[in-house]
């Protein structure tokens, strides 16, 4: 009888310990480092650098963030979290700050600094996904659903933030999010360049 108790105790101190440990990597922040080798469909060459922070609520419901850039070769036009592999220009899903003509159907972004230094933050909710279809888009969802599937995709290493300016409207500095798979590498695990 003792043995049994005293099994069911280990198993239970084993459950809660291995339970409490993925509630606390949870909150753990997601980081990366922005550059422009990081940057598709052309790798770019500058001094530029950033580096974007943020913190998965608990709920999965809401995402807080902070992004700095600096040395930019000219300014900022806007910044957004995409759904894209490494290497694979991806479809924006969450605006970040934009100084030109937002999409329709979501909350206005704040305005990016013009100037360089820079930092910004915010809050993302389902209410500010840029939705996209399966049929010719990539098959993000409208609403919580597409906010799920996107803190699935920065949790898997398979979103990324980037910054575009005047002379790189297509992107100047770029960094990975998340914590990718198995056999994938993170940004900062080789100075802040994909493999």
């Amino acid at each position: 009888m003792k043995s049994c108790i005293r099994a069911r105790w280990v198993v239970g101190v084993a459950f809660l310990t291995m339970v409490v440990g993925l509630v606390a990597a949870d909150k753990d922040p997601i980081r990366t480092k922005l550059t422009g080798l990081e940057e598709t469909t052309a790798t770019i060459n500058t001094t530029a650098s950033g580096e974007f922070k943020a913190t998965i609520s608990e709920d999965g419901t809401s995402i807080k963030y902070e992004e700095t850039w600096q040395d930019l070769s000219s300014t900022v036009t806007q910044s957004h979290i995409h759904f894209g592999r490494p290497a694979l220009t991806g479809q924006i899903v969450l605006y970040l700050c934009s100084n030109l003509t937002p999409p329709t159907g979501v909350p206005t972004p704040q305005a990016c600094p013009l100037a360089s230094p820079a930092t910004i933050t915010g809050t993302l909710t389902e209410a500010d996904v840029i939705a996209s279809p399966v049929v010719g888009g990539q098959g993000i969802d409208a609403g919580a659903a597409g906010f799920a599937e996107m803190v699935k995709a920065i949790k898997t290493g398979s979103a990324y933030v980037n910054v575009h300016t005047i002379n790189h409207p297509s992107g100047e500095i770029r960094g990975r999010l998340g914590h990718p798979r198995p056999g994938q590498h993170n940004s900062e695990d080789h100075g802040g360049h994909n493999h």
